[in-house]
């Protein structure tokens, strides 16, 4: 991973804010930035040099994996440790992550840098990562293949009469079998279950003859996928084949939509649009879709209300559904690559 590069970016962007320095406390952005994947650690970037605040726990790894940026123990207090750092630079104005940083902490920060000026910023490093290197798409695609594959045999071995929550607790366990992990727990739901979009799967039974949903997703290496598909088992009513018919169509729009330039809100358009025109718009509430990458949900945000024009690189899910409360829900859900004449879907598998 380019590290180093992902570093100097965000460095270049403390003159745009007018900062010297900027303190990052975000784990997934500290992974971004160092390639780190422990907790409790901190990134302080100054102009001439970058501080990794870490404590005992993950002073080892941090010095044998992290390069460019001077490995730091906190031996005591952090706040302590940043106002000896910010003293010896003669930091006048410290950026801060503040959708992440606790009030309080802020308030502690404030009183002990007393020659140093607080800015809470949001969303610097989180707009970095809303575009993929080829080193990251390798391993989104590393992550969507083994869902994709996990997905397929789980399809091919549901026994009916198990309960969703069995059938749930069965695909956490495929991902550990892979080396992998769950990266969110997995929506198993049938019916008028399905029509809840974050159903906790239960005790209910699935039936032969039913609307079955599962939502799933694995993290590999630190990035996540995330997929659904919605499959008619047996005997189903003409109304819940429409529906999913219509669902089906409106993901096809949506994802030849997208291109580099096209608006994030057009591809929600395309999608709800088509659902609207079927009468059905009231049952379809959220967006169509979202960013993934080191989280399940980031950058970009493919709803109505978003300003983003798609870049290559992205990679977003594209989710259209429609929901009728206490009968059914379809929703399915494809994660998709933008490239440079169109978009690639990077997730396959049953439904």
């Amino acid at each position: 991973m380019e590290f180093k590069g992902r570093i100097q970016r965000l460095i270049k962007k403390l003159d745009e804010k007018s900062l010297d320095s900027f303190l990052v406390t975000t784990d997934k952005n500290v992974a971004y930035l160092t390639g780190f994947r422990g907790e409790d650690s901190i990134l302080l970037l100054t102009r001439k040099k970058v501080f990794f605040l870490t404590d005992s726990r993950y002073l080892e790894e941090a010095r044998r994996n992290i390069e460019g940026c001077e490995i730091t123990l906190v031996r005591g207090s952090t706040y302590d440790t940043i106002q000896d750092i910010a003293a010896k630079a003669r930091l006048k104005k410290l950026g801060f992550e503040s959708m992440n940083l606790h009030y309080e902490v802020y308030k502690r920060l404030k009183t002990m840098l007393k020659k140093t000026r607080l800015a809470g910023l949001q969303d610097m490093v989180e707009a970095m990562r809303e575009i993929k290197d080829r080193q990251e798409i390798e391993a989104i695609k590393r992550a969507a293949k083994l869902t994709s594959s996990i997905c397929k045999e789980f399809f091919k071995s549901i026994e009916f009469g198990r309960t969703e929550a069995d059938l749930a607790s069965r695909l956490k366990i495929a991902f550990i079998e892979k080396g992998a992990s769950a990266a969110f727990d997995p929506i198993v739901a049938s019916d008028g279950n399905a029509a809840l979009p974050h159903a906790i799967p239960g005790s209910d039974k699935i039936k032969k003859d039913c609307v079955f949903m599962a939502d799933l997703g694995a993290r590999l290496n630190g990035y996540n996928s995330d997929m659904t598909r919605t499959t008619l088992f047996g005997k189903v009513s003409a109304k819940a084949k429409k529906i999913y018919d219509i669902v089906k169509r409106a993901q096809e729009l949506a994802i030849k939509a997208v291109a580099p330039g096209v608006k994030a809100s057009s591809i929600d358009s395309a999608a709800r649009g088509y659902i609207e025109s079927k009468g059905f718009g009231r049952f379809f509430g959220h967006s169509v879709g979202h960013g993934v990458g080191l989280d399940v949900h980031e950058w970009p945000s493919i709803s109505g209300h978003s300003h983003a024009l798609l870049r290559e690189g992205m990679v977003f899910t594209v989710e259209p559904a429609i929901y009728i409360p206490s009968l059914l829900g379809v929703r399915l859900e494809d994660m998709v690559l933008v490239t440079r004449g169109g978009c690639e879907v990077i997730t396959g598998g049953a439904g």
